[in-house]
């Protein structure tokens, strides 16, 4: 398992290798899902077919259009959005985000002060909230979630990155 940061490009990949289930999914059409993300139906097939990428920026509104879909929860939980705000932006590590606390999609693995690590119930990624339920990390290396946990504990800075496992 790759761990590396998730970039603009990976994004990209991840959400192109999944665009043929989204699509169907959603019971779209070749032609209506095309028309959607604003490319044409020629490029759609050449991704679905694995022959090229959507681009960040369509693969971003693919994402964010069907976010609640199986496929894209099986991606990104229900962190669409903030995943995209993530990569596009590269945010820093302050609380940026209010969550609804994990009650649906995550399980509390730890807690140390006011901090809480959560796992996603259905994909690989941690991410930390604080008791307030804002974000504060999002991973999938369980190790490095722990590390800055202590590192948010003690007050230290930290970057905030999103770690993403390779297809």
């Amino acid at each position: 398992m790759d761990t590396g940061i998730l970039t603009q490009d990976a994004f990209d990949q991840l959400v192109s290798e999944k665009l043929r289930e989204i699509r169907t999914e959603a019971n779209l059409t070749q032609d209506k899902m095309a028309e959607r993300i604003g490319i044409s139906k020629k490029t759609l097939v050449d991704v679905e077919k694995g022959r090229k990428t959507l681009g960040f920026t369509a693969a971003a509104l693919a994402a964010l259009l069907h976010r609640r879909s199986e496929t894209v929860q099986s991606l990104f939980g229900d962190m669409t959005i903030d995943v995209i705000e993530f990569v596009s932006t590269r945010a820093t590590s302050q609380a940026w985000y209010k969550t609804l606390g994990g009650r649906v999609w995550w399980t509390e693995e730890s807690r140390l002060g006011r901090f809480i690590v959560q796992k996603h119930l259905f994909t690989p990624y941690y991410r930390i909230i604080d008791d307030t339920h804002y974000l504060h990390y999002y991973s999938l290396n369980r190790e490095e979630t722990f590390k800055r946990l202590t590192e948010l504990k003690e007050g230290e800075p930290c970057d905030v990155s999103v770690p993403v496992v390779a297809p």
